[in-house]
């Protein structure tokens, strides 16, 4: 909660605050869920602030720890799931990335561990009973809620179904397992009908990030994921983990161990795979390490009590969360009090490459440019300005930090790939017609491509200015301001 509370809003998450205005079915990255928690968080928008936006992650969060709780609990007993609630508190992914900044993995570590707990409970026999079938329907119905915020939950069926092949062919007959596959579908259809609509878009673009088809050996995008993925699960929770999977006597029903080991395995083979081709975010994985540490969770509740010590939990569990709070407030203290940028030192590209700067100086920026706006129009002129931008980033950020506070209208223009969901907001809201007083904002570590000046229908900036970011007295960031009076915007010459 300090975290959300300190740190201004990501890239990311800036962007997916768009999502909750107006609500859709589906949109051009995603699905709905994520949109749906921040209307929720912020009470319909009305508490608009960065924490409330990060709320609902909070809330996720806390329920997925319980989850993950209750699951060690019935795997083994109520230490068990006490040190699995640690050790998932204890991850990058689990406590911040997931837990603390607001993203489609929010909700969906909730419906992913709930659906761990289900496969637990209905593994627990080799007979399919009426409970059981009875599990399995809610099975359908978390894994349904959970691809409505990111389809890779998926994989969630196929693991259950590897283990149906493997274990329980018998199981295929019962028409549970039918039932719930199309309750999933039902949650999922209205994505698909969305998609029909768009052409299938958004298939096609995760598709794009993942076709290995033509690509070739790509050594460092492999190495990024593999370091990234052990940093997001904590480097003393991926050595745990490690570890304790190692043994092959886990302390667990072997039922629940292979349930447990095919609903990880496939997901962090499949992206391994992809990665050695292209390059692929880290967190892709994360996930799937939920059941991973049921399993460490269980190994080590045992050898624990047998070591008859008397520490609460594992010297491991303790030094992993110690980890935890060390990089948190390395974090906190690098994003505030580092002079200048951690970027390029270029005075053109001043930042670039400095991901601290995602989260700090918007609001300094807002500030700057409202005294550069008000020295040339009034508060009547608003009606009649616009600010553009070529990139879904950093246009979300200067839509929320910026224009939003003036009243102004962001729009976003080119190809979809560049602005994605600013594709549909545009329509939405409109685009500019007739003669505009237009700014262009361009982020020194993000500069704005020639391809937005066009569209201004060559015209030269009436005004121009630059804004000076600095940290800890150091310049951090610069913000190329470009005013154009009373221009009209010709959308056709960006391909929009």
């Amino acid at each position: 909660m300090i975290v959300a509370g300190t740190l201004e809003l990501g890239n990311d998450e800036v962007y997916y605050r768009l999502f909750a205005q107006p609500l859709q079915w589906n949109y051009f990255d995603h699905p709905p869920m994520v949109g749906w928690l921040i209307r929720l968080s912020t009470f319909n928008l009305l508490l608009d602030n960065a924490f409330m936006i990060r709320l609902g992650a909070i809330v996720c969060s806390a329920v997925a720890t319980w989850l993950m709780y209750k699951c060690g609990e019935r795997l083994v007993n109520g230490y068990t799931g006490f040190l699995a609630a640690l050790l998932y508190t204890a991850t990058i992914y689990g406590s911040i990335i997931a837990g603390t900044f607001v993203l489609p993995d929010s909700p969906q570590m909730v419906c992913w561990v709930g659906s761990l707990y289900l496969l637990i409970k209905i593994t627990e026999t080799k007979y399919l009973t009426k409970k059981s079938a009875k599990n399995i329907l809610w099975f359908g119905v978390l894994t349904g809620l959970g691809m409505l915020c990111k389809i890779h939950t998926v994989f969630l069926w196929l693991g259950f179904l590897l283990y149906l092949l493997l274990y329980c062919r018998d199981w295929l007959k019962h028409w549970s397992i039918y039932a719930a596959a199309s309750i999933t579908i039902l949650f999922f259809t209205p994505v698909l009908l969305w998609n029909v609509q768009n052409n299938f878009i958004t298939f096609f673009y995760h598709g794009e990030r993942v076709n290995i088809v033509n690509a070739g050996l790509h050594a460092e995008s492999f190495f990024s994921f593999a370091g990234g993925q052990v940093f997001y699960c904590n480097p003393v929770v991926f050595f745990l983990i490690i570890r304790a999977v190692w043994h092959r006597d886990l302390f667990v029903r072997r039922t629940n161990k292979r349930i447990l080991l095919l609903t990880a395995i496939p997901l962090i083979v499949v992206v391994t795979v992809i990665s050695l081709f292209k390059e692929v975010l880290p967190h892709w994985t994360s996930p799937a390490y939920a059941s991973l540490v049921l399993l460490t969770a269980s190994y080590y509740s045992k050898a624990h009590w047998a070591s008859k010590s008397k520490k609460a939990a594992p010297v491991g569990f303790i030094l992993a969360n110690a980890l935890l709070v060390f990089i948190v407030t390395a974090g906190l203290v690098i994003v505030f009090v580092f002079p200048g940028t951690l970027g390029s030192r270029d005075e053109l590209r001043k930042g670039e490459g400095d991901i601290t700067l995602d989260v700090y100086g918007w609001k300094d920026i807002s500030k700057a440019f409202d005294s550069i706006y008000f020295s040339s129009h009034s508060k009547a002129d608003i009606n009649s300005t616009v600010i553009l931008s070529d990139k879904w980033f950093p246009a979300a950020h200067i839509e929320y930090y910026v224009a939003k506070p003036l009243g102004i209208p962001t729009v976003a223009v080119g190809p979809v790939d560049d602005i994605h969901q600013y594709h549909w907001l545009n329509q939405q809201h409109g685009l500019p017609g007739g003669e505009k007083d237009v700014y262009i904002i361009s982020p020194s570590n993000c500069l704005a491509q020639q391809k937005v000046f066009t569209v201004l229908s060559n015209s030269l900036p009436s005004k121009t200015d630059t804004i000076i970011q600095y940290r800890n007295k150091e310049a951090a960031r610069k913000f190329y301001i470009y005013y154009y009076r009373k221009v009209s915007v010709d959308f056709n010459k960006t391909g929009y």
